[in-house]
């Protein structure tokens, strides 16, 4: 088997979510106890490099939630407990990323200046949180 097609077949496997499944179903079956990414790595026989996306891509997608709890791992760090959330509940909207936010503020920002309706952009620009919009608000805007 050659370099490209060792690479061809990571790609397929990722590509299928073949991880993302295994994970999701690992979570599921923990119920309310949740579980950890390392709990899963040790569990599923799963390297940190595939766990560890297959937590993000499922969180941001809104299939897993991250709660406050933690526990410890085998090095005895603690890591965040998931749990998995039924879907069309409350928890189980796609996660909003910063990128998604800056995006709405933008689109906002443009309407108001075609419109004057500035409520709505100090709405979404109200969802930053504190310390980003302190941020931005003492940046020097070029004339």
């Amino acid at each position: 088997m050659t370099y490209r097609d060792t690479s061809r077949a990571a790609y397929q496997t990722a590509a299928t979510g073949n991880n993302e499944a295994r994970v999701l179903a690992f979570v599921q079956s923990a119920g309310a106890h949740g579980a950890t990414c390392d709990e899963a790595i040790e569990r599923l026989s799963l390297a940190h490099q595939s766990a560890s996306p297959a937590f993000t891509a499922l969180e941001k997608a809104g299939k897993i939630l991250r709660t406050d709890r933690r526990r410890e791992t085998r090095t005895g760090a603690k890591a965040a407990v998931y749990i998995f959330t039924e879907p069309g509940t409350l928890f189980s909207t796609p996660k909003q990323g910063r990128a998604d936010t800056y995006r709405t503020i933008i689109r906002a920002a443009l309407k108001a200046r075609v419109t004057g309706d500035w409520m709505a952009f100090d709405q979404a620009f109200g969802a930053l949180p504190q310390a980003e919009r302190a941020r931005l608000q003492t940046q020097e805007t070029p004339c």
